[in-house]
């Protein structure tokens, strides 16, 4: 059995050569001065010989230009991916590096990092268990009512540190950065510091993310533990270092990014700061505080952290999304010519509680009706704005006074396939809403590509995501 990895690797030390393959976008063809100047002659000149040979010049160059860019897609994809095997054999041995995690109470041996060469390691920790590595523990429970919206914010705040390390490890969309100078404020109760990037890097390497919201797993390679009796934090590892014996091991450390100040201009380098968060050995090797070890950096960046976003930037709210609204609403006064799908008690019950309370869970196995429900509360925030632009209508008798903003009603999915489906319904009541359809960068970049710009495409998009024709 062979084992095969494709990972994005870069260094510190090496040189790196790129050159963007020419890709054309969609429905465009890319065409010489020469050619394009002979094509408007023709065109003034109404030669419809000239036109026509122009035309299919155009249509040889560019079956020409597509095998040039596949070739040239394919060594730059060399450039920035390498591929990683490992083969398993029956007596083969495999090299691990051993820690320990509570299970019922009791620290047990868990494989943490499994070497697949003296340059690459898999880190099985923070892919096991991300939560763990990324994210503190949630010792609160949400609920149905909250005193303030700092209470509100202090409990969703930390489920969605959660939710995003659990969907960024899911992705397995990781960078690996070799070579990495780390320098540290040396405070080992709150460890934090810092490294440069900068730009040119930035750019070659085609790092699109938001640098200051990632996760990092930090490896020092070939680390020995000294059992020193002048040293008591050498004393506390003693333990370890009956386990580990004379063999180096590598330090990991995983972290979380944090936002630096913003940089000065003309400052060709990107400063990006960190906080840790778990380090699985209390032991830290004096190297690490050293001026000269060059660090391994697994890059793990965000899926677009919306939700901690809008709990974060809460406080600055209007007062429309501090209160949603509480009113009763009388659900059997809805339009029958619209042709919405019967709901059923449990159903009807579930939209209720979602138009009167700010925060409602409706759950349920597949095809109980949820997306029914959805479209059901579309419907009805729809009916609750225009009950609202019918009372600000004495605005307009007030010149002095500004009209309140039009309302709209943002719908949001998991994915882009749930989302599609409420879509495709709201379109059937396009006579009495407006639905517009709005895909994510991802998508976008996937339909109107632009040069240089496909590794921002994550594997999964590139799998699974396809926007529909009729929703466009």
């Amino acid at each position: 059995m062979t084992l095969h990895w494709k990972r994005r690797v870069y260094s510190f030390s090496e040189s790196f050569k790129n050159s963007y393959p020419l890709k054309p976008m969609k429905n465009v063809t890319s065409v010489s001065s020469n050619l394009w100047k002979r094509l408007v002659s023709a065109v003034k000149q109404q030669d419809w010989v000239k036109i026509e040979q122009c035309l299919q010049d155009m249509k040889k160059g560019e079956d020409e230009e597509k095998e040039s860019v596949t070739n040239e897609a394919c060594s730059t994809e060399q450039r920035h991916y390498k591929e990683l095997t490992m083969e398993l054999k029956l007596g083969t041995v495999v090299q691990v590096q051993l820690g320990t995690e509570l299970k019922d109470g009791f620290p047990v041996p868990v494989v943490q990092l499994l070497s697949v060469n003296q340059c690459f390691e898999i880190c099985l920790e923070h892919t096991r268990n991300p939560i763990d590595c990324f994210s503190k523990t949630v010792c609160n429970a949400s609920k149905p009512f909250y005193e303030s919206y700092n209470e509100y914010q202090n409990i969703w705040s930390q489920l969605c540190q959660i939710d995003t390390a659990y969907n960024a490890l899911e992705e397995n969309n990781s960078i690996i950065l070799e070579g990495v100078r780390i320098t540290w404020n040396r405070d080992e109760t709150n460890l934090q510091g810092f490294f440069y990037l900068t730009k040119t890097q930035k750019k070659q390497w085609s790092l699109e993310f938001d640098l200051s919201n990632c996760f990092l797993c930090i490896r020092l390679r070939d680390q020995k533990l000294k059992n020193s009796k002048s040293d008591p934090k050498h004393l506390d590892s003693s333990e370890i270092l009956d386990l580990q014996g004379s063999l180096p091991f590598t330090w990991v450390a995983h972290a979380v990014t944090t936002k630096p100040k913003k940089p000065k201009n003309g400052d060709n380098q990107n400063k990006m700061t960190f906080q840790i968060t778990k380090i699985s050995v209390s032991y830290i090797p004096p190297k690490v505080f050293e001026q000269g070890p060059n660090f391994t950096i697994e890059v793990i960046p965000k899926k677009i952290p919306v939700r901690e976003h809008v709990i974060e930037n809460l406080k600055r709210a209007n007062n429309l999304v501090k209160n949603v609204a509480y009113e009763n609403i009388n659900l059997d006064n809805v339009d029958e010519s619209l042709n919405l799908p019967h709901l059923n008690k449990s159903q009807q019950k579930a939209v209720e509680e979602a138009v009167k309370k700010p925060f409602t869970v409706i759950q349920g196995p597949p095809g109980t009706g949820k997306t029914v429900v959805g479209i059901h509360i579309v419907y009805w925030y729809f009916k609750k704005n225009q009950d609202f632009l019918a009372s600000s209508k004495s605005f307009k008798a007030n010149p002095d006074q500004k009209p309140p903003k039009r309302p709209a009603i943002l719908y949001c999915g998991p994915s882009n396939k749930s989302v599609d489906i409420v879509a495709e319904q709201l379109l059937k009541l396009k006579g009495v809403l407006k639905p517009l359809r709005i895909y994510c960068d991802q998508m976008e970049m996937r339909e109107f590509p632009y040069t240089g710009s496909d590794l921002k495409l994550c594997r999964k998009s590139l799998r699974d995501e396809k926007p529909k024709e009729e929703l466009k």
